[in-house]
């Protein structure tokens, strides 16, 4: 089985979602469970002007598709 983890909340960032969101793929892979993330890393970003340590991304639906 494959699961795709679609987050805005990955690393470099350390909070209680990226945490949790680590703990649970190390869950999945022991039941072999391949899991791939779809994260703003892979996208250009800006920060978000209210909370700089969060970045948003900008893509395009199609760019998206393509990706999964």
């Amino acid at each position: 089985m494959r699961i795709l983890m679609v987050t805005d909340a990955w690393r470099p960032q350390v909070n209680g979602v990226v945490h949790t969101l680590e703990r649970l793929t190390e869950t999945l892979k022991s039941f072999d469970v391949a899991v791939d993330f779809l994260t703003p890393n892979i996208f250009r970003t800006l920060p978000l002007p209210t909370y700089p340590d969060i970045r948003l991304a900008l893509t395009t639906p199609g760019h998206v598709a393509r990706l999964i």
